[in-house]
């Protein structure tokens, strides 16, 4: 508790009032120079005047200096530095495509506050002077804080781009002045870039112009004379390029052009690492993070673009100098983080850390000043709580110019305190993540046809196992609540819906996401759920469409904040006092059924009986006999028999894969889908036409066209299905005659079965109400849709009445009443935003993930995308990265998610009896730099 103290608040050591001084000395147990990949243990910053002094182990300190001692454990680096940033820019861009006077600097308040960077240690930000222009203008550099001058660069070269985000630049029109009618008021004029060759036209036409050439009416007249003189001082060029195609067309350019570049973005630079550091070009990195919101949609296509986090990699194994900065869809505070996921793939801490000081500082042209501890230096440091980039680590605090610019302390004060069968596996690991927080180190776990056999320090192992070794392995992640599965569909699914009817066994995009580490996805509707609305709980990446439902129904889920705050919590109520009469009828007939006892087999009155029965058929089956052939006969030739119906489903298997049509015919219009691992990595979506008894369907896949030409015959479909010029045969069975999304499944009388005398008559299932019932019985999960802290405490209490315990979903100021809801619900799913800040002081930040968490309550984590659940990892190592426990956060992806939506004894744990769902990493899990290497789903190896 002592160390605790004395490391949380730095001890201070100041000089008499009377010999104030501007000179200071910083001590830590550990330093990181950065230049050089110098570190110091246990050292000491001298700092006189807003500059490093003097910087080594042994300093000497004058007398006059104000010491500060963080203490052994703390960790001082140098500010980091921020080559991309949305602050300062205006977000018009200027009406040409290409404004190189432009200047970002204009627009900087040198009296505004930075607080979100300098809470994070960002002591430096580029500031650009507009987005989405071929040229936008000229980008500066400043300080986010700091009593005197915070510019460090007026103008840091030009900045432009030639990806996506330039390509939507607007026609340019100036109309006349006068606008008379001779004249007219002219004409929006079309200009470039539309494409990557649109671009480079465009910069030539730029370089003419320069040089004194034509080109003003396109361009203005500015553009010339201002590039002419950056041109003559040496400017670089800051472009924008994503794909490598583009970065390939920069680098020709700019090398036949003899101009300096810089490679801004640049997610495609790991493919062409070595075409860059050939060319000698930096490169600013834009870290495709995606944090705070709900997972991202990639893309389903062979081309689409995923997140890849070993770029930086790639670029320092290939030589090249580059920084690393954060993208739009993340703030620039997360900059540590960034840094910290791109040591994926092998890039060591030091150079990471460098990504986000000296390099960015080398390839803005200030690292003369800042960058890097040494003497000479502004004295911009960051003060962290373990090592640099640790996924727990945090800031101490943030000096700038030798200044305390920030801590959390101050920032207190101000803001006040608030299955299928598979071999046996063995995985041997140093350390075992069971999932509900007990590690075993080392470890080891046995599984067999899908499910764990054995866990513990040493397993067992039979004969002909597979053994596998690494560094860890934990349970697979789940989904608390994703879409994937849905195709993009926002339908509302009934109660009465079967939701395993559109599920198909796991696809490309499916394996992708298991390898991303997520087995497991509550799939729910997109569409708000009312008064209620199923969930399913299955494993995406499965190969067997039995064993990959873990549960159906799973959850049911329910809404209880309305717009109209009165009416909140009403069509709850009502379902749970409908619920409690259904439940109540239930329990009086299972009582009534247990008391109750068969009467005694009478055998002889029922085989005389039967025997009555035998000779009444078989009377009429002699009267009808003529009567059937004479029908026979007078069929016509051409009318021996109707169509049999098209709509519905048809299943076969090509080389072991599974092969499934869903189609629906309507009046020879033939449309639906296929879904076959051998034919397309895709669902392939179909359309055709209906002659008599042959079908032919076409439809695109990951491969090219997919047709079929297929006859039916009774109850089977045969023929060919081609793709790329190469057919197969294929037979298939219909199993179902419902077209599961066009098609209403037609309304069966229940066969009825005559019941002994005297036996309780059974109440039924009611689709609608059972769910309610098996969760009063404690068998299922009811989420609930709930955000206030009154509605929150009204709908704990109203589900308490029925001895429900609720998962509260969104439930955002559910931290602030988490005494009265502590052990009275199953857990709670949050917003994706996992820090607030106070809205008056904006200083004080809360990780209301982190606050549940240690308040004793469950929480789990969520998509709410398809494909984009393979983000789930990334959301839980940015929560802990904010604040909340690398522990609490492993539960919340595997065990507490589980328990939460009652799947636990299927999911969420490595335990013997549980399914073999397994990921194997190569560091301990929720480290930034940890991979996932391995993924098995029910004991098969997901590749």
């Amino acid at each position: 508790m002592i160390s605790a103290a004395l490391f949380s608040l730095p001890l201070v050591l100041a000089a008499p009032a009377a010999l104030a001084t501007d000179t200071v000395a910083l001590k830590a147990g550990t330093i990181h120079l950065v230049d050089g990949d110098e570190v110091l243990e246990g050292g000491t910053i001298l700092i006189r005047d807003g500059r490093v002094v003097a910087v080594g182990l042994d300093v000497a300190i004058p007398g006059d200096a104000r010491i500060v001692d963080y203490g052994p454990g703390a960790v001082i680096v140098p500010g980091f530095v921020a080559a991309d940033s949305r602050y300062g820019f205006s977000p018009y861009a200027a009406e040409r495509a290409a404004e190189p006077g432009l200047m970002a600097i204009d627009q900087f308040d040198g009296y505004s506050s930075y607080y979100p960077a300098l809470t994070t240690g960002i002591t430096s930000i580029y500031i650009a002077p507009a987005r989405g222009r071929l040229i936008a203008g000229q980008g500066a550099v400043v300080k986010t804080g700091g009593e005197g001058s915070r510019v460090l660069a007026q103008s840091t070269g030009l900045h432009g781009s030639i990806s996506d985000e330039a390509r939507r630049t607007p026609g340019y029109w100036e109309p006349p002045i006068p606008a008379t009618v001779d004249v007219g008021l002219g004409v929006v004029q079309p200009q470039l870039p539309r494409t990557t060759m649109g671009a480079l036209v465009a910069l030539d036409e730029l370089l003419v112009l320069a040089r004194g050439g034509v080109g003003e009416e396109e361009y203005g007249p500015y553009a010339g004379p201002v590039l002419a003189e950056l041109i003559d001082a040496g400017a670089s060029w800051r472009m924008g390029a994503v794909e490598p195609s583009e970065i390939l067309a920069l680098l020709e350019f700019f090398g036949r052009a003899g101009l300096p570049l810089v490679l801004d973005g640049a997610a495609g630079a790991g493919e062409v690492a070595d075409a860059i550091a050939e060319a000698g070009v930096p490169v600013i990195l834009s870290v495709p993070l995606s944090v705070g919101r709900a997972g991202r949609n990639a893309g389903k296509g062979e081309d689409d673009r995923w997140p890849e986090y070993d770029t930086a990699s790639r670029l320092a194994a290939a030589g090249v100098e580059f920084a690393i900065t954060t993208p739009a869809t993340a703030s620039v505070g997360d900059l540590r983080f960034a840094a910290a996921i791109s040591m994926r793939g092998g890039l060591s801490e030091a150079r990471a850390l460098r990504a986000i000081t000296l390099e960015p500082a080398l390839i803005l042209g200030v690292a003369d000043r800042v960058g890097s501890i040494a003497a000479g230096k502004d004295a911009d440091l960051v003060v962290l709580n373990g090592g640099p980039l640790g996924r727990a680590t945090s800031v101490v605090a943030t000096w700038i110019d030798g200044e305390l610019a920030w801590s959390p302390h101050d920032a207190e004060s101000a803001g006040g305190a608030s299955g299928a069968s598979s071999p046996p596996v063995v995985i041997e690991v140093e350390e075992l993540h069971v999932g509900d927080g007990e590690v075993l180190s080392p470890g080891a776990l046995l599984m067999q046809d899908g499910r764990i056999i054995e866990v513990g320090r040493f397993v067992s192992r039979p004969a002909g196992a597979m053994v596998v070794r690494g560094r860890a392995a934990m349970p697979g992640m789940i989904d608390a609540l994703g879409h994937l599965g849905l195709e993009g569909s926002s339908k509302k699914f009934s109660a009465r819906f079967d939701l395993s009817r559109i599920l198909e066994p796991g696809d490309a995009v499916d394996r992708r996401v298991a390898r991303a580490g997520v087995t497991t996805v509550l799939l729910s509707s997109r569409s708000s759920p009312g008064k209620g609305s199923p969930t399913i709980a299955y494993k995406p990446a499965g190969g067997d469409h039995e064993r990959m439902i873990v549960a159906n129904p799973s959850a049911l889920r329910v809404e209880w904040s309305q717009k109209i705050r009165t009416a909140s919590g009403e069509k709850v109520r009502e379902a749970l006092e409908k619920a409690a009469k259904y439940k109540d009828k239930w329990a009086e007939y299972e009582q009534k059924l247990a008391a109750w006892t068969p009467p005694p087999p009478e055998e002889d009155a029922d085989e005389e009986e039967d025997e009555d029965e035998k000779d009444d058929e078989k009377e009429g089956d002699d009267e009808d006999d003529d009567g059937k052939k004479k029908k026979k006969k007078k069929k016509k030739k051409g009318e021996e028999e109707a169509a049999r119906p098209v709509t519905g489903v048809w299943e076969g298997e090509v080389d072991g894969a599974r092969l499934r049509f869903r189609l629906n015919d309507q009046d020879g219009a033939i449309e639906g889908n296929m879904r076959c691992a051998a034919f397309s990595e895709h669902l392939v979506e179909l359309e055709g036409t209906r002659e008599e008894q042959t079908i032919r369907v076409e439809g695109l896949g990951s491969r090219g066209v997919v047709s079929a030409e297929l006859e039916l015959s009774e109850d089977k479909l045969t023929g060919q299905v081609t793709v790329g010029g190469e057919a197969t045969d294929v037979e298939l069975t219909q199993t179902s005659t419902e077209y599961v999304v066009a098609a209403r499944p037609e309304r069966r009388k229940p066969e009825t079965v005559s019941e002994p005398k005297g036996k309780p008559k059974s109440p039924g299932i009611n689709p609608e109400l059972e769910p309610w019932r098996q969760a009063m019985l404690g068998h299922g999960s009811v989420i609930v849709t709930v955000t206030r802290q009154d509605e929150i405490l009204e709908c704990v209490d109203e589900f308490a009445k029925y001895g429900i315990e609720p998962v509260l979903f969104n439930a955002t100021e559910a931290y602030k009443v988490v005494d009265q809801i502590r052990d009275r619900i199953a857990g709670v799913i949050l917003t994706h935003n996992v820090v607030t800040t106070s809205s008056r002081t904006g200083t004080q930040i809360r990780n209301r993930y982190a606050e549940i968490a240690n308040a004793g309550i469950p929480i789990a984590f969520h998509s709410a995308a398809e494909e984009g659940a393979a983000d789930i990892p990334i959301m839980a190592l940015y929560a802990v990265s904010r604040g909340l426990g690398a522990d609490d956060a492993l539960r919340a992806l595997t065990s507490d998610a589980a328990r939460m939506l009652s799947i636990d004894d299927r999911v969420g744990r490595l335990a013997r009896g549980l399914d073999a769902d397994v990921l194997l990493l190569d560091g301990s899990p929720l480290d930034p730099a940890t991979s996932i290497l391995r993924v098995w789903v029910d004991g098969k190896e997901i590749r």
